[in-house]
């Protein structure tokens, strides 16, 4: 398995609350971070992950609109298909 050394800023409060875990746990400061790091992983993802938290602060359609938005054709799909049909294919052999 492959490790890595990464050096790490720990100040004041957090670096005293390591300590005290340390000392009541038995465990040496670098187990604790390696623990709390482990434990606490699951949900610092589950808090912080780009899917659980809105990317934007325009407000979604009123369902009447987008309904009446996307009911209409796109008058565009000619346009598209010529696109597509354009488009490199490959390296023909």
């Amino acid at each position: 398995m492959k490790t890595c050394t990464y050096p790490v800023v720990l100040k004041g409060e957090l670096l005293q609350e390591i300590r005290d875990t340390a000392k009541v746990t038995g465990l040496s400061v670098a187990d604790c971070i390696r623990q709390g790091a482990k434990l606490g992983l699951p949900r610092l993802r589950e808090q912080l992950a780009v899917g659980n938290i809105r990317i934007t602060n325009v407000n979604p359609l009123p369902a009447k609109a987008a309904e009446a938005l996307y009911a209409e054709a796109d008058d565009d799909t000619e346009a598209i298909k010529l696109f597509m049909e354009a488009q490199f294919k490959g390296v023909e052999e």
